[in-house]
């Protein structure tokens, strides 16, 4: 009898075996990862806002940031997830830091985790309700803020016009942040340099801590090995409240490690950039990579151009990489129902495949336009990877009749890549998410 029963059930265990390996077989790079979050996808709680910036600890947990709300008050928020994308409860209250430093405050900006676990973010706000400043925060591993760190966890608050920016962190602990206006407007854009300790350092521009950048509009930073900084300048992923790519030429300067321009670098100090250059990375080997939007298709006469994504390589003196892509260029169309497309970050992956994220937007309907997290992969060569979701592209709707994208994307150790973004429904932020795509 108890063998009978056995041999009843071994063709429905035999079945489900086949399924999941089945599942398993299908599943392919550029898939949401159903083991994370709801079926790859996590939804921040209402108190998170925003996302735009995520960052992976050593320990493959994730840390994003962004706005939050609190009281009817806009805060600073910090969210970490446990590697299947639930709410780890260790960090802050519930898995949830949220921070008031300023009289008006409009959220993160910038991560970076630093190498013993204490996580930088970089804030702006409104100091005595019309004053635009930035402030960098540093808090500790289990969310509360390290009081250690400049004025009882804040950098002074200095004054910065801000609607892009980021923040990079020197291997000497040191703490760059750049910000400023994409249309400059006789307002000049800035970089400021902090000590580890969270103060100003002076002996970075004339003794002020700050100078000013060749180009408005900073988007990210990056640390050469020389110790040299480079700046890209374009269309931002967070312009106030919502990024649209546009088909806007970027640049990149390079400085010396004492603010000052570095006039070796590209044609006096700057390379012309293509695309918008609204993201950057440094490559292992010094090659400079920059991601924004670009004209993807000429269409008929009458019609508007597709924009797409546009990603540009250079080698580490800002000369075009003529091997790669074409000429140094390589345009990623994503087709009609995506016309108005552009990327906002840029990674790479442990075999030099590139990753590129950001918006991938629809045409405008009745006022309104509608967009998904877009993504695509490239080789090391500058080709698009057709393994990649479809043909090499991966579009992902998270509300409908909302405007979504991706500031910021990490790649994990194992290659799976995970994005943090936010979507903006009839002119208010209506969630904040993270989602973990398969990698292979």
């Amino acid at each position: 009898m108890h063998r009978t029963k056995i041999a009843e059930c071994l063709p429905l265990f035999t079945f489900a075996i086949l399924l999941c390996l089945t599942s398993q077989a299908f599943a392919k790079a550029g898939d949401l990862d159903p083991s994370f979050a709801t079926k790859g996808i996590f939804t921040a709680p209402n108190s998170v806002r925003t996302a735009y910036a995520v960052a992976m600890q050593s320990d493959s947990r994730i840390v994003v940031a962004g706005s939050g709300a609190s009281n009817g008050a806009v805060t600073d928020a910090l969210i970490r997830l446990n590697t299947n994308g639930t709410l780890d409860t260790t960090f802050g209250s519930g898995g949830v830091v949220s921070l008031e430093p300023t009289s008006i405050v409009f959220g993160f900006f910038a991560l970076a985790i630093q190498p013993d676990g204490k996580i930088l973010a970089a804030a702006d706000g409104a100091q005595n309700g019309t004053q635009p400043v930035m402030q960098v925060a540093r808090v500790n591993t289990d969310g509360s803020l390290d009081t250690s760190f400049g004025n009882a966890g804040f950098t002074e608050p200095i004054a910065f016009p801000l609607e892009s920016g980021n923040l990079a962190l020197q291997p000497d602990g040191k703490i760059l942040v750049a910000a400023g206006v994409a249309n400059q407007n006789g307002t000049p854009s800035e970089m400021a340099r902090f000590t580890s300790s969270g103060q100003l350092d002076t002996a970075f521009g004339n003794g002020a801590g700050i100078v000013n950048l060749a180009y408005p509009g900073p988007t990210q930073i990056a640390i050469q090995a020389s110790g040299k900084i480079v700046v890209a300048s374009g269309e931002a992923a967070r312009l106030v409240f919502q990024a649209q790519p546009a088909a806007q030429p970027g640049a990149i300067s390079r400085y010396n490690s004492n603010g000052t321009l570095d006039k070796t670098f590209g044609s006096a100090g700057t390379a012309a950039s293509v695309a918008s250059a609204s993201a950057l990375l440094l490559q292992s080997d010094g090659e400079i990579v920059i991601a924004g939007a670009l004209t993807s298709k000429i269409n008929a006469a009458s019609a508007t151009n597709d924009l797409g994504f546009g990603i540009v390589r250079y080698s580490a003196d800002g000369v075009l990489d003529q091997s790669f892509g074409s000429g140094g260029v390589v345009p990623v169309d994503f087709g009609t129902n995506a016309p108005v497309s552009g990327a906002f970050a840029v990674a790479i992956q442990s075999n030099g495949d590139l990753v590129a994220a950001g918006a991938a937007a629809g045409a405008f309907f009745e006022n309104k336009e509608t967009s998904a997290f877009g993504l695509t992969r490239l080789t090391s060569a500058g080709k698009l990877d057709t393994t990649f979701g479809s043909a090499g592209r991966v579009i992902t709707s998270l509300a409908s009749n909302a405007y979504s994208w991706v500031p910021s994307l990490a790649i994990q150790s194992d290659g799976k890549i995970v994005v943090a973004g936010t979507s903006l429904a009839d002119g208010e932020f209506d969630s904040a998410s993270v989602a973990r795509y398969l990698g292979q």
